[in-house]
């Protein structure tokens, strides 16, 4: 069911710069033709870690409001014309709403999590996919091949490392969680923990980097605790010194709560693997 309130929309309120990609920036409605993500640039359509905000152009129906900044610094609530927007679970599935004065609300969050159509955009290539659903319009496809992301903007006011959303989701202030605090006393700092996106008040739910030394052999299956929210890298030492890619480069993690490798290598006495935690969409 869609919100019951309105909503006096401009396009003139300040945004940063927009992060869909400016050659793939184009969603696609049968009922009003192209969408133009990136707008105007300067209040394009933006990523955050967990919302979107901006705003997109189209032709036929004007802008379109994906959202400000929600009132709690972290998601949308949709309930109010003051606190409106799209949110993204932090793997990329969307939800909420986004408002064009002239053709009402789009539904991203009218399928389940695992709906195959439920918009998305994908962690490591910024690809999106699925639609959203107009009442007025009909189905915008965001998978038809012309619209995807070139970053995720993570502002961080306090400069801790942390960004400021997952503080105020996890915290609820910008205050309580610094580079070097370690909130559950797991040994694991709390900029870790955000770096890992595991709990910063559970003990048992911490960063799990694995380096695991193979001696006399050619190959290595590594296992290790990951999160949906994030990417991976596997970096290789014979000295745990220098440290090398594995070759695999950045990849996503398996479904689930742990991930598995295999490498192969040239024989060595010695050889450390060792697996880094990457933020999606970033170099």
């Amino acid at each position: 069911m869609l919100p019951l309130f309105l909503l006096l929309l401009g396009a003139c309120a300040t945004h940063a710069q927009t992060t869909i990609k400016p050659a793939a920036k184009h969603a696609w409605g049968a009922n009003i033709g192209w969408i133009n993500a990136v707008g105007d640039v300067a209040n394009g359509v933006a990523i955050r870690e967990s919302f979107l905000h901006g705003y997109a152009w189209s032709g036929n129906c004007g802008w379109i409001s994906f959202g400000s900044t929600p009132v709690n610094g972290h998601a949308y609530e949709n309930t109010s014309a003051n606190d409106f927007g799209v949110n993204q679970d932090g793997t990329g599935r969307l939800s909420g709403y986004a408002y064009g004065e002239n053709i009402g609300w789009l539904n991203f969050g009218w399928a389940s999590p695992t709906d195959p159509d439920r918009p998305r955009f994908d962690l490591l290539t910024g690809v999106f996919s699925g639609y959203a659903y107009s009442g007025n319009c009909g189905w915008i496809n965001l998978g038809a091949g012309f619209l995807a992301a070139e970053s995720i903007r993570r502002p961080d006011s306090d400069a801790d490392g942390i960004a400021d959303a997952w503080e105020m989701r996890l915290f609820g202030d910008l205050t309580s969680a610094t580079a070097t605090s370690d909130s559950d006393g797991d040994g694991y700092s709390d900029l870790a923990e955000y770096r890992a996106d595991t709990l910063p008040h559970a003990g048992d739910h911490h960063p799990r980097t694995l380096l695991l030394p193979v001696s006399g052999g050619t190959s290595a299956t590594l296992r290790f605790a990951s999160e949906s929210t994030r990417l991976y890298r596997i970096t290789t030492s014979a000295d745990l010194t220098t440290w090398t890619d594995s070759g695999l480069g950045v990849f996503s993690p398996d479904p689930g709560a742990t991930t598995e490798r295999t490498l192969t290598f040239p024989a060595t006495s010695a050889l450390f693997f060792r697996v880094l935690h990457h933020l999606p969409l970033t170099p």
